[in-house]
C-alpha cells in the first residue's frame, strides 16, 4: 500500500519558484503512488481576484506537475488568513499524507520559524524542498540512532531510493566518543561496538531489497555532521522522523531533526509516524478514526 496517497504542495505565487516546486512534487507523487494532489495557495492582502489567481495556478500545475501523470488528481485551492494556520487546517481537514514545502536556506530567522513550525504541527510527513531543488532523486541518507523511529525512516528511505531506480541507500550513524581523552587504540573498540549496534538494528529492518550502506560519523554536533556527510557523499534527499509515537500535540521534532530541516540545503523528507502530531480536532477529522473518504473536489 502506498505510504502517500495524498499529496498537498504549498505555492507561494512567484510564478518560477512554484514551477520547480510542482516539478518536484510531481517526482513525490509518483514515487509515492499518488492518487491526489492539491496545489495549496495562501492568498494576502492585495492579491489578485480570486477567480484570475485560481486560473493562473490550475494552468501552472497542469503545466508543471499534472501533464504526463496518469490517473493523478489535481485541485488548486486558494486559501485565505494566517499562512501556516490556513495550510495546516487544509492538512487535517482533506487527510493530507504528505505536504511538499519550498524551503530558503538563506532567510530570516522569522521565515525559518514558518517552515520549522509547519513541520512540528502538521497532522502529516512533509517534504521540504530548497528553492531549485532539481526534480531528481539518486541517493538517499537516512541518519540512524539505532531507535524505532529511525528504522522508519531507514525503511522509507531505501523504499523511496529503490522506487527512484537509486543503486544504495546510505545509513548515516553518527556518535561521540565517552572519553575525556581519546587514544588511538580505544578508537577501534569504539567504532566496533557501533558497526555490532548498527548489525543488530539493520538485521529487523525492511530494506526493500535494496543495498544500505552504512557510514559511521564520530562527532560532537550531530546536525553538521548530517550536513557534511551528505554533501561528501552528494546526496540530494536526506529523510529523517520525528521521535516519538504519541498522539500529543506536544510532541516535538528535537533539536537534530529540527537542525537538518532549517539549514537544509538538499531536500529532507520528515517522516511522521500516524497520529504523532494530531491534536483532538485533527484526530477527529482524520478517515482512519472517522472510517469514511473524503470527497475529493
Amino acid at each position: 500500500m502506498p505510504r502517500f496517497s495524498r499529496l498537498m504542495v504549498t505555492l507561494i505565487g512567484d510564478e518560477a519558484r512554484d514551477a520547480s516546486l510542482l516539478r518536484y512534487a510531481a517526482l513525490a507523487a509518483r514515487l509515492g503512488e499518488a492518487k491526489e494532489i492539491h496545489c495549496v495557495h495562501v492568498a494576502g492582502a492585495g492579491s489578485q481576484p480570486h477567480d484570475e489567481l485560481a486560473g493562473r495556478l490550475t494552468a501552472q500545475a497542469a503545466k508543471h506537475c499534472v501533464d504526463g501523470a496518469v490517473g493523478l488528481q489535481c485541485a488548486v485551492h486558494v486559501l485565505r488568513g494566517p499562512r501556516v494556520d490556513a495550510l495546516l487546517s487544509f492538512a487535517a481537514e482533506n487527510h493530507v499524507d504528505l505536504i511538499v514545502v519550498g524551503h530558503r536556506p538563506d532567510q530570516r530567522p522569522g521565515r525559518k520559524a514558518l517552515i520549522r513550525r509547519l513541520t512540528m504541527k502538521a497532522p502529516c510527513s512533509i517534504w521540504i524542498v530548497p528553492n531549485d531543488s532539481p526534480a531528481r532523486i539518486s541517493r538517499v541518507l537516512a541518519p540512524v540512532d539505532f531507535s524505532d523511529h529511525s528504522a522508519d525512516a531507514l525503511e522509507v528511505a531505501s523504499d523511496l531510493a529503490m522506487r527512484a531506480g537509486a543503486s544504495e541507500c546510505i545509513a548515516l550513524h553518527v556518535y561521540q566518543t565517552e572519553a575525556v581523552i581519546t587514544y588511538e587504540e580505544s578508537a577501534p573498540l569504539v567504532l566496533g561496538q557501533e558497526k555490532q549496534a548498527y548489525e543488530r538494528f539493520v538485521s529487523s529492518v525492511n530494506v526493500h531489497g535494496i543495498r544500505v550502506r552504512p557510514i559511521f560519523v564520530e562527532s560532537e554536533y550531530v546536525p553538521e555532521a548530517i550536513h557534511r556527510t551528505a554533501a561528501e557523499q552528494q546526496v540530494d534527499l536526506k529523510v529523517i522522523s520525528t521521535r516519538g509515537r504519541s498522539r500529543s500535540a506536544a510532541i516535538l521534532l528535537g533539536s537534530v531533526a529540527e537542525a537538518v530541516i532549517v539549514e537544509a540545503r538538499t531536500p529532507v523528507l520528515v517522516v511522521k509516524h500516524f497520529g504523532a502530531k494530531l491534536n483532538l480536532l485533527e484526530t477527529l477529522l482524520h478517515r482512519a478514526f472517522r472510517g469514511e473518504s473524503p470527497h475529493f473536489g
